[in-house]
């Protein structure tokens, strides 16, 4: 909002995602040892990933939040050490980067897979065009 209230011209998209699993929420990893833990409870397990987004213009705000569904592989401990060693995670809730390796940790997805990636890109469309912004028709 800090953002918004700086530029009241432009709209602003904030976003943050984060991963829970039997009720825990798992956000960005402090370390290498925390990401591999996190691999460990997913491993075999669907959890889910939410990315909250907030649209912001001038004094019109829209608030909503994209859920999606993840099923990892089961992994063992070298599968982990080969994944962590391929994708840099620090930064990404959960401490894994669906776009990246994803065949090494992820069976299968269910809904929207930019969702997963950390924007849900259809929701931030349909959102906008109902602020009264105009979206590109898509190709067909």
């Amino acid at each position: 909002m800090a953002v918004s209230l700086e530029q009241p011209q432009a709209m602003v998209i904030g976003a943050d995602t984060v991963v829970a699993l039997g009720g825990k929420i798992f956000g960005k990893p402090a370390d290498l040892k925390e990401a591999a833990g996190n691999l460990r409870q997913f491993s075999g397990r669907v959890h889910e990933v939410h990315t909250g987004v907030v649209l912001s213009y001038g004094e019109k705000r829209a608030e909503f939040v994209g859920t999606s569904f993840v099923k990892f592989r089961k992994l063992r401990d070298p599968d982990i050490g080969d994944y962590l060693s391929k994708v840099y995670v620090l930064d990404k809730a959960g401490g894994y980067a669906a776009q990246e390796h994803r065949e090494l940790i992820i069976e299968k997805f269910e809904g929207d897979y930019d969702n997963i990636v950390g924007l849900p890109i259809s929701l931030v469309l349909d959102q906008l065009e109902r602020m009264g912004f105009p979206v590109p028709a898509k190709d067909s």
